[in-house]
């Protein structure tokens, strides 16, 4: 993966026309962590000796993958919300009741890409809900 920064991640949100959603912010949280982490070892790591900078720099490395492959992830559910024409978020539980119209109650009809929308909106909602306690 190469480097990514904020302005990137908007340029392909807007080229795709991608929208942003709660459960973006899921991943744009992590990716700021992750951030968040690379500045702190940064920051201890000035006045150290080059040996101790350079085996931080394993760290930064890892920790830089991850918070572009967070980004990535956001970038993914954004497009998997838009293919859908719905956000996992905002707008799970009209699809959830939807389903349960469509299967007058009996879930275990729903197909198996229904049943695993269901379950990333639940998730995400999970997710989005520890971020703000959390801040």
């Amino acid at each position: 993966m190469s480097y990514m920064d904020y302005n990137q991640f908007k340029a392909i949100m807007a080229e795709n026309s991608y929208q942003k959603s709660k459960a973006v912010d899921v991943y744009l949280n992590k990716a700021m962590h992750y951030n968040k982490l690379i500045k702190s070892i940064k920051a201890n790591t000035k006045d150290k000796e080059p040996v101790v900078k350079l085996k931080m720099e394993k760290f930064i490395k890892k920790y830089d993958d991850a918070r572009i492959e967070a980004v990535w992830d956001a970038i993914n559910v954004a497009k998997l919300e838009k293919y859908q024409g719905w956000k996992f978020i905002e707008d799970g539980d009209e699809f959830i009741l939807q389903l349960q119209i469509k299967y007058q109650g009996n879930m275990k009809q729903a197909t198996e890409f229904e049943q695993k929308q269901v379950e990333l909106s639940t998730l995400y909602e999970q997710a989005y809900k520890e971020i703000g306690q959390n801040e």
